[in-house]
């Protein structure tokens, strides 16, 4: 297997790059038909699995890092909506939630955000420290 080959491909995966084009390249470089080139990015892919993980965590973790902070940001703006509806009589704060709907959909927004951040920190990190 050539190194240079092996390289390009863990690259070109690292990058998320679309499987076809891959193989295309790999065709032109290593002089190889479809067939086989697909069967060495299996294997480059298999074999390289980590190395190929650390290289799309970077953007994993940005992005999972940014959505959490807004997550968390949004929860605390909108925590006040849920603090007062159990300190004032319920039946009250019933029948005016309708006009603080928007403080509602954003607390569950935050909510949402804030797990998904969570869920996307975990999978960075499992990629990064698989054990």
């Amino acid at each position: 297997m050539n190194d240079e080959l092996t390289t390009l491909i863990i690259k070109e995966l690292g990058r998320q790059r679309s499987r076809q084009d891959i193989i295309q390249k790999v065709c032109e470089r290593g002089e190889l038909d479809w067939k086989d080139a697909e069967r060495l990015i299996t294997l480059v892919e298999s074999q390289h699995k980590r190395t190929i993980a650390t290289r799309q965590t970077p953007l994993l973790l940005f992005l999972s890092i940014g959505t959490l902070l807004i997550g968390i940001g949004l929860l605390a703006f909108n925590m006040q909506i849920l603090f007062a509806f159990f300190q004032r009589d319920v039946l009250g704060q019933i029948l005016s939630l309708q006009s603080s709907y928007y403080r509602i959909i954003g607390l569950v927004t935050g909510l949402g955000m804030t797990v998904g951040g969570m869920v996307g920190l975990w999978k960075a990190f499992g990629a990064i420290f698989p054990e």
